[in-house]
């Protein structure tokens, strides 16, 4: 019997899982590889003008995928990140092969986000998208977490065995994949949620400029929440990976690279529902203040306390941001900028992943980690502190939130996707 909905692409998710276990183990090692055969400044530019290229080439790759399908470049990018594990696994680790894996990990991070939001959009129907968007925030969450303990078991091993497991990983995905239902229709026929142009391709700088300034001030919000935020998590997903790495007796923090994406589903059900019977306004003065202050004391508490600090932070976060997002979906009461708005999301999103590892490798080489992942909070004060005197000056009154709390663009705090 062949199943119907969302459990007939079960192949798809496990396919999700398994990319990003080993995908996000790759990454998740670059930043500790990467100082065995360099200084660590050096490790945090190379990491972050990758990250940067990635965002330049996001455009490109959003019109690839709509052109030559969604499948067949998941495929593609699974075979390029395959290729980037083999590397090492074949050739070891030096400065040629580290410079090429990571090159090789951009091209496969550029399609895989677009390419699976893009795919997942085009399978569900109208009724099932946010049931099928929920699947895939769960199985690329697993994946995170496992990397992140596979991370923490094979990091003082020599480096094949991580580019085995890692490979492993990627080539049964890529046996998912293709079990994986074939692509029906373009996404683009029908518009099945609000912010769906989103998960196509990106958006070109000036259309997004445009948008910021028409939905002010709730757009130049959500641009700085947004920017603070990814600089903040590219720092810990530099930092923590060498804290590992430097670790002898690890025990809890094995967890803790994928705490971050497990606040998300865990808290992510009945945060909604706060959106709509709290003041928005208040929510996101609360939830910038907790993710700051919260996010200033991370770096002093490893172990079981990051744990549970880097959930609270995380929590924060998700309440500033979907409040956001509601208070602007609110103000675009015809909703032709949903997409643009989107876009907003994802260039602040890679804009952060570009600059924070380039700050981590310097602030990790002069301060350490402690206060390297403090200094990448204040980012997220300084939102906070913008967000409470710009609000003050418009003396804005407070308006009484809406029934609906949309389904906000997701992005994985755990990797660049």
């Amino acid at each position: 019997m062949k199943l119907k909905g969302v459990w007939g692409f079960l192949p798809f998710w496990v396919f999700l899982m398994l990319f990003k276990s080993g995908a996000d183990l790759h990454f998740n090692s670059l930043s500790p590889l990467g100082e065995r055969v360099f200084p660590v400044w050096v490790v945090g530019i190379i990491i972050g003008l990758f990250s940067l290229l990635q965002m330049v080439l996001d455009v490109p790759a959003g019109l690839l995928l709509d052109k030559f399908g969604y499948r067949r470049l998941l495929k593609f990018t699974t075979v390029v990140f395959i290729v980037a594990t083999l590397l090492l696994f074949l050739f070891g680790l030096n400065m040629y092969t580290y410079i090429f894996t990571s090159f090789l990990s951009t091209i496969g991070w550029l399609f895989l986000g677009p390419g699976v939001n893009a795919y997942v959009i085009s399978q569900a129907s109208k009724k099932e998208s946010n049931k099928f968007i929920s699947f895939r925030d769960i199985s690329g969450s697993i994946g995170s977490v496992v990397a992140g303990i596979l991370f923490a078991v094979t990091i003082s091993c020599p480096v094949q065995v991580m580019a085995f497991i890692a490979t492993l990983f990627l080539v049964v995905s890529y046996v998912f994949i293709f079990l994986s239902p074939d692509d029906t229709e373009n996404v683009c026929i029908e518009k099945k949620i609000p912010t769906q142009d989103f998960y196509i391709k990106r958006r070109f700088l000036h259309k997004v400029v445009k948008a910021i300034f028409k939905l002010n001030p709730v757009s130049s919000f959500l641009l700085i929440s947004s920017l603070s935020s990814s600089i903040f998590y590219s720092i810990i997903c530099f930092v923590i990976p060498l804290v590992i790495a430097h670790t002898e007796s690890l025990g809890i923090m094995s967890w803790s690279l994928g705490v971050f994406d497990i606040a998300i589903i865990f808290a992510g059900f009945g945060l909604g529902k706060l959106a709509k019977l709290i003041n928005r306004i208040f929510l996101i003065f609360l939830g910038l203040l907790v993710f700051g202050v919260m996010g200033t004391l991370l770096g002093f508490n490893f172990g079981v306390w990051f744990i549970v600090i880097g959930f609270i932070a995380t929590v924060g976060d998700e309440i500033a941001s979907l409040s956001l997002w509601s208070w602007l979906y609110d103000l675009d009461k015809d909703h032709a900028e949903d997409g643009l708005i989107s876009g907003v999301l994802n260039l602040s999103h890679d804009l952060g992943w570009a600059i924070g590892p380039i700050l981590g490798g310097f602030l990790y080489y002069g301060l350490g980690p402690s206060w390297t992942i403090m200094i990448g909070a204040l980012f997220l004060l300084l939102a906070w502190f913008i967000y409470t005197i710009k609000l003050g000056a418009l003396n804005m009154t407070i308006n009484s939130n809406s029934n609906i709390a949309p389904k906000k663009p997701h992005k994985f705090r755990n990797g660049r996707y």
